[in-house]
């Protein structure tokens, strides 16, 4: 876990949104869940019983979402769904991503 809260949140929005957005469309969405499974391929799996843990990647799964919607990559939906916009798709072809998210905000 200590490794997931040092992370540079930037640096893990921009991966992120890469690696569940790679086949995408325009106004593609998907449920938050799956930047958990990504969350959890990373950092490993929070054990069940650790409640400090859950919330731990929890809070920084909303960071990314945070992030998505600042540069205006992606918009969380009411029922917490993630919907790709046109800035989103520039970005995922971008040759370095993490620089290009960086500019985007």
């Amino acid at each position: 876990m200590d490794r997931l809260l040092a992370a540079d949140p930037v640096e893990l929005a921009a991966k992120s949104f890469v690696v569940i957005y790679t086949w995408g469309q325009l106004g593609a969405t998907i449920p938050r869940q799956k930047i958990m499974n990504w969350l959890v391929q990373e950092f490993g799996k929070p054990r069940w019983n650790d409640r400090v843990a859950l919330d731990s990647y929890n809070a920084v799964l909303f960071e990314l979402v945070l992030i998505y919607e600042q540069a205006r990559i992606a918009i969380r939906r009411t029922d917490g769904s993630v919907t790709l916009l046109p800035r989103g798709v520039r970005l995922r072809g971008a040759p370095d991503p993490v620089s290009a998210l960086r500019e985007l905000l």
